[in-house]
Order: structure tokens, then C-alpha cells, then sequence
């Protein structure tokens, strides 16, 4: 697993000033299936916004769908970009705002205007905060939109004296366990440790959930730590790649944040039947060459296929995916030239790489470079 620092996201697109319309899904109505996914359109709030803590944030959103809604989601997490500021006068403790409703619509509506008022906590920390929409069609079809707000003040690239280092976080199974591990220092204090789990482009099927994780722990302290738990992953959580964000929380208030990826897979999943060497990518990349990949996989059920995936981590930027076939060799040496687009946006690139064998066994690796 690749450790970031947390200026994500997402694996989330954040789309103009004025709103949001994200859309997926192509219309293949020939099959007389209903593929289309709903349109999200985010009015309010606007990119950057800024909102006071203890305030509300005006939502105002319309859905449409081609056929029939079913339900929407309203999700707020927290985008902390390394660093925040202390607490606001007279609170005791901060920590990072979380907000998850879902909400079935009644039955044959094609469209829907969403207008709430958010309260925002009185205790939130201040910062960079992803609020975002989700909604989902009778056939299925799922789609998500976000914006990012600012609660408080956003104090990104301050310094505080907080590290989080030596971040070790495993992939798990369906049912299982997710083992987080990080050493902690903080020269004001450790106040608490808040967990973040969130998918990256998941899309349910039956009864799977779009399993989302926050909790805060309070059983750190002191100016340096080993953080170490294990966190349940539901039976039906849906399999694929997540983002873990670990806060901390300093007795002054101020926040440091630290991110990474890992995945969720079936719980029959024996990832330790595929090996995946080192992954060796370039640091740095200029826009309009070629970009190499290599690595060695060995796998004793045989590789049946290997998906690359890139995207742009925080802005919106170049993303690439491509799934490459073979015929059960149980060693392959991967070695590819991907070309980056002249038009590639500079920043920070995520690469991530998975490998299925041909009993459906799954395992990653990934990795991080810049566009320049």
C-alpha cells in the first residue's frame, strides 16, 4: 500500500462554481434495459464555500432520471489537506464533521428538487470538507456529484507539530477485518484519532452496501503514539478500492491528516496466491512523453487479467484506465509505455494496479507520481 498525503479526492470530481451535473452510465435503452443514470445538478452550496461552525449549509439540488428515482444520499466527510486550525472559543474538544442521510423517494418520480439546511456541529473542525450527492434509479443505476466547502477556516500548509508517519493499513475481506497501524506525534498533545473510510467509484449490487466508516478514539494521548486498530468490514460491504483518512486531533485543536487506499475484496478472496514485486513507476512525468510501468507477478492459479487505473488526486486532471489480457501464466513481467496526453493537467497522480488470477483471487498494488 502507497501512503498519500491527504489532498484527495476520491476519487471525487469537483465540477464548476457556479454547480455540479455528473452523470454516468451510457443510455442502452436498445435492450429495453434502463441503463441511464440519474443527472445531479448541486446549485448550492458553490465550490469553496465557506461556512461559519455551529452554522447551516444551504443545500439546494435537483435529480432527474429517464425513467424512475429511488432514493438519494447526502454525505459529508472531511478533505483535510494536512493541516487545520485550533478550536473555536469556548469549545472543549473539536473533531471532524460526518453526515450520512439517506432518503427512498415515493414511487414514479423522474424528478426531485432537494432543499435542506445542514447543521453544522458546534464542536466540528474546521477545514476542507467534501459534501456530496448520491443518487440511485428503480433499475439500479447509481451516480455521485461533489463539492467541496470550507467549515470555519481552512488553514491547509500550517504547521502544528503533528506528524503521522509509517502508516500501514491491509486489505480485507468481506466480513473481515481492516488492520490500521501508524505512529503518532504531536507536540501540543494527542487529543483524539479519527478514522475516515469511504469507496472510491463503487457501484452496489443486491445487497451490498455502500459501506462508509467514522469514528473518533479517544484512548490516545500524550506527545507520541502507535496507533493500532481493527475495524470490522460488513458481510455486504461492496467490494473494491477505499480511502482510509486517519485525523488527528491535538489539545489545542489543531488537525493533521494522512491518507491511503486499499481495497475490500469477496470474502473467499486469497490474495496471497498472487505476488506482486515491487511496482516501479517514474516520480515525475512530463505531459505529452511516455509514462513506464513494471513490475513481476507471480500467481500459482495463473494471471487471468491485469487493470490499470489512473487518476488525478484532489483536481480535475487525466485519468486512464486499461485492462490487459492473458492466458494463465502463473509468471508475467509487466512491462508497459503509457502515453500521457500533452493536455495532462499538472499535480499529483494516482496509480493503482490490480491483478486477478483465474480463480478470482485479487490482489493490488499501487503507487504515486507527478505530472509536469
Amino acid at each position: 500500500m502507497k501512503i498519500y498525503n491527504k489532498n484527495i479526492f476520491y476519487l471525487l470530481t469537483l465540477i464548476s462554481i457556479l454547480g455540479l451535473t455528473s452523470c454516468s452510465d451510457d443510455d442502452d435503452s436498445s435492450n429495453g434495459l434502463d441503463n441511464q443514470a440519474p443527472v445531479i445538478t448541486i446549485n448550492e452550496p458553490t465550490l469553496d464555500e465557506v461556512f461559519a461552525v455551529g452554522g447551516e449549509v444551504h443545500l439546494d439540488v435537483d435529480l432527474e432520471d429517464d425513467v424512475e428515482l429511488a432514493s438519494y444520499k447526502i454525505e459529508v466527510h472531511n478533505n483535510f489537506d494536512g493541516h487545520t486550525h485550533g478550536r473555536p472559543s469556548g469549545i472543549v474538544e473539536t473533531i471532524p464533521w460526518s453526515f450520512n442521510h439517506t432518503e427512498e423517494l415515493e414511487p414514479g418520480q423522474t424528478n426531485h428538487h432537494l432543499h435542506e439546511h445542514l447543521e453544522v456541529p458546534e464542536n466540528a473542525a474546521e477545514g476542507a470538507y467534501h459534501l456530496g450527492i448520491i443518487a440511485l434509479d428503480q433499475a439500479g443505476n447509481q451516480t455521485e456529484a461533489y463539492v467541496e466547502i470550507i467549515i470555519g477556516e481552512d488553514h491547509s500548509g500550517e504547521e502544528h507539530g503533528i506528524t503521522i508517519t509509517n502508516i500501514n493499513v491491509e486489505d480485507a475481506n468481506k466480513g473481515g477485518e481492516v488492520h490500521a497501524e501508524a505512529a503518532i506525534t504531536a507536540e501540543h498533545g494527542i487529543e483524539s484519532v479519527s478514522v475516515n473510510i469511504h469507496g472510491h467509484d463503487l457501484t452496489p449490487e443486491g445487497n451490498e452496501e455502500d459501506w462508509t466508516f467514522d469514528e473518533t478514539f479517544s484512548n490516545y494521548s500524550g506527545n507520541s503514539a502507535e496507533f493500532h486498530e481493527h475495524i470490522d468490514v460488513p458481510a455486504n460491504a461492496t467490494p473494491g478500492e477505499y480511502h482510509m483518512t486517519i485525523i488527528v486531533i491535538d489539545t489545542e485543536g489543531h488537525t493533521h491528516a494522512e491518507g491511503v487506499h486499499f481495497h475490500v475484496t469477496n470474502a473467499d478472496n486469497n490474495a496471497d496466491a498472487i505476488v506482486i514485486s515491487a511496482l516501479d513507476i517514474p516520480a515525475n512525468v512530463n505531459a505529452g512523453s511516455e509514462m513506464h510501468a513494471e513490475t513481476t507477478i507471480n500467481a500459482e492459479h495463473g494471471v487471468q487479467h491485469v487493470h490499470v487505473h489512473i487518476h488525478a488526486e484532489g483536481f480535475e486532471g487525466w485519468s486512464f484506465e486499461e485492462e490487459y489480457e492473458y492466458n494463465g501464466e502463473t509468471t508475467v513481467n509487466f512491462h508497459k509505455h503509457i502515453d500521457v496526453p500533452s493536455s495532462a493537467a499538472a499535480g499529483e497522480y494516482h496509480f493503482e494496479l490490480e491483478v486477478e488470477d483465474t480463480e478470482g483471487n485479487v490482489n493490488s498494488d499501487s503507487g504515486h507520481f507527478d505530472i509536469n
